[in-house]
């Protein structure tokens, strides 16, 4: 859980130091939220509710593993927010060594108990994907271990904070307005201004100018 603490403390930091800011991260809009409370409001729970030893391997694994798929479609419906494909990768990780061996195995830092619990048992020499375990070990004050999916899980908050925390860059040409020569089109205003138009008679003055020179016609022959 320090963990966590502290890589929440980076991402914090990450946005002040590179001049992003608070309120841009606060405007990034998820989708499908509900799935994500689900799957945390699960684990909570399971964090809180003692479970016989018996049912830790059906009862506890099966609503942990249903935790976890609220969790990964909460990051499937928000894959075009940046961060959370990483994100949603180190929780797959995670996920993945529960399932092949009914639980987390943890390396059990020196001096600590041995305990296990619904998420996390200690170690054993079969177990499945050792190296996706909570392998890395570290003593006081963090008294825990962490796998690579924690690693890759932390990186993607960081990175989400980051990301976020900026307006978006424009695609290149696209901050350049389009221009207008305007000297062409004065070159030809100025032209059809000048060319003469044809005067085109009404077409009943027309009619009755045929009219008039052909009766002058008939009297000169006359």
């Amino acid at each position: 859980m320090l963990f966590y603490v502290v890589v929440l403390v980076l991402a914090v930091g990450v946005v002040k130091v590179t001049d992003g800011t608070y309120l841009r991260l606060a405007e990034t809009r998820f989708s499908r939220g509900w799935m994500l409370g689900v799957g945390l409001g699960i684990q909570i729970l399971l964090a809180t509710v003692d479970l016989p030893a018996a049912r830790l391997k059906d009862v506890g694994i099966a609503a942990l593993m249903l935790s976890y798929v609220g969790v990964l479609g909460f990051c499937a419906s928000n894959l075009r927010i940046r961060g959370i494909v990483v994100i949603g990768v180190g929780i797959a990780l995670n996920a993945l060594v529960i399932a092949l061996n009914l639980g987390m195995p943890y390396t059990v830092v020196n001096g600590l108990p041995r305990e296990t619990t619904i998420k996390h048992r200690p170690e054993r020499k079969n177990d499945i994907l050792p190296v996706l375990s909570d392998r890395f070990a570290y003593g006081s004050p963090l008294n825990a271990a962490i796998s690579i999916g924690d690693i890759v899980l932390g990186v993607g908050i960081i990175e989400l904070g980051y990301a976020n925390s900026r307006r978006p860059r424009r695609r290149r040409g696209l901050d350049r307005a389009p221009t207008v020569d305007l000297s062409a089109l004065e070159r030809e205003r100025v032209i059809d201004v000048r060319e003469p138009q044809p005067a085109v008679a009404p077409t009943g003055e027309t009619a009755e100018g045929a009219t008039v020179a052909s009766s002058a016609s008939r009297t000169r022959g006359s």
